[in-house]
């Protein structure tokens, strides 16, 4: 389906009584936000529908209005999904009596030890993944080998509450929607590749290459941004080979002083760069939005308050005392060139198949599962999930950190940045909005 048709199909999921998106607004622009649209969406309850109560919070961005709202089209489809599973496809059972395909339990990447007392002490219903906890478990496929291979909805489906326990911190990573079903899927991927990036980086202290802002790079953050804006460029990418990007950018408003980041993996480093810019184009407006919504909270020094993706967001506004954690990475010399208007020769079927060898190379699992519901299919569109359950997953709740994954620790040590130790990680909260 062309843009044009994803569009108008879109559109007709928008009504005040029977859509998907109740309504849609267009976010004011201040004379000091970046030059881009964007647009934020009121989603319908889903729990009315028979499924989850969706938080339903998406929104996204272009350099022109069309783009920006076939965009967050795009995106509440992609939030709207997974708020619905059927039941009866499912199995409850213990991973040590479920009988079918699946992995070890040792290939998910999880909490700390450190963590599970911290749970304990909290009587929250998070519990180590063990063969003896009861879960509801459903198939997907392994796209590295074909082979159907069973999982917890609780990896699948956001929120899920249909068990007792809870073994993993409910996250939008690998979720996508688009009208190209291959599109979807390489979205998918290159989201759990950036935040698995980001996360090492960020809880290890990793100051990577220091990207060299060129006049190319410069001429394109000027069409965009006002100049007094200040940014830093890092190439992230790490054992995986799949171009990583993460960035960093000062800024003033009429709401104060910000920093924000964004973070993105594409098929070029050129292509990485533009949609960290994209990703950090969005926040600002948004900070807006959600510094109106948490005008009275003042964050503590008890990191474990910070519950949200929101929280985290304007965690570093209201707490300018700790912008020095961000030195070690401003105070870099840039130092990387980067070909920023490289081409990706190939389509989404062979950066698929590219991106699926390097995974089974390294033994890893690409789980996946098509939560198209029917109502998104007649907008022509599919939503689905991948799982790579060795990588690290970006979590929004302080307490949730996914700190127990192998690649935390191995894979910078790997790089020749050393290895941390639970102790020894970054204790500060993330600023990913």
């Amino acid at each position: 389906m062309n843009n044009r048709n994803f569009f108008i199909k879109g559109l007709s999921g928008i009504s005040n009584e029977v859509g998907i998106l109740l309504h849609t607004i267009k976010l004011p622009r201040m004379s000091s936000d970046p030059r881009i649209v964007n647009y934020g969406v009121w989603q319908c309850n889903t729990k009315e529908l028979g499924g989850e109560e969706s938080e339903g919070r998406s929104g996204s961005c272009g350099t022109n209005w069309k783009y920006a709202l076939a965009g967050t089209i795009g995106e509440t489809l992609e939030r709207y999904a997974p708020a619905f599973c059927n039941l009866a496809d499912g199995i409850k059972s213990n991973y040590k009596n479920l009988n079918k395909n699946t992995i070890s339990l040792s290939e998910y990447a999880l909490f700390h030890d450190e963590q599970y007392e911290y749970f304990k002490s909290k009587k929250y219903s998070m519990v180590k993944f063990t063969e003896d906890v009861e879960l509801t478990w459903f198939e997907c496929k392994d796209l590295t080998n074909g082979k159907e291979t069973w999982i917890p909805g609780q990896f699948i489906y956001m929120p899920f509450s249909k068990d007792n326990y809870y073994v993993t911190a409910s996250n939008s990573t690998g979720l996508a929607s688009h009208s190209n079903f291959y599109k979807a899927i390489l979205t998918a991927l290159y989201e759990c590749i950036e935040r698995d990036s980001f996360v090492i980086t960020w809880m290890n202290n990793i100051v990577p290459r220091k990207i060299v802002i060129t006049d190319e790079i410069k001429l394109y953050l000027e069409e965009l941004f006002p100049k007094h804006y200040e940014w830093h460029l890092f190439d992230m990418t790490y054992d995986l080979q799949i171009p990583s990007v993460f960035g960093i950018c000062f800024g003033e408003t009429e709401y104060g002083k910000f920093i924000t980041v964004g973070s993105a993996t594409r098929g070029t480093i050129g292509d990485a760069t533009r949609k960290v810019v994209q990703e950090i184009g969005q926040a600002i407006p948004y900070f807006r939005w959600i510094l109106g919504e948490k005008k009275e909270w003042i964050p503590s020094d008890d990191f474990n308050e910070i519950l949200t993706f929101g929280d985290h967001s304007v965690f570093y506004l209201k707490r300018t005392d700790l912008w020095p954690v961000f030195d070690k990475w401003i105070n870099e010399p840039e130092n990387h060139v980067i070909d920023f208007n490289a081409q990706d020769k190939k389509n989404e079927i062979e950066e698929i198949r590219y991106i699926l060898n390097i995974f089974k190379s390294k033994g890893y699992n690409v789980l996946f599962k098509d939560i198209t519901t029917p109502d998104i299919r007649q907008l022509c569109s599919f939503s689905i999930k991948i799982i790579i359950p060795q990588l690290i997953q970006l979590s929004g709740g302080y307490p949730f950190y996914f700190s127990g994954g192998k690649r935390l620790y191995e894979v910078p040590e790997l790089l020749g940045y050393g290895r941390n130790s639970y102790a020894t990680l970054n204790k500060n909260p993330h600023p990913f909005p």
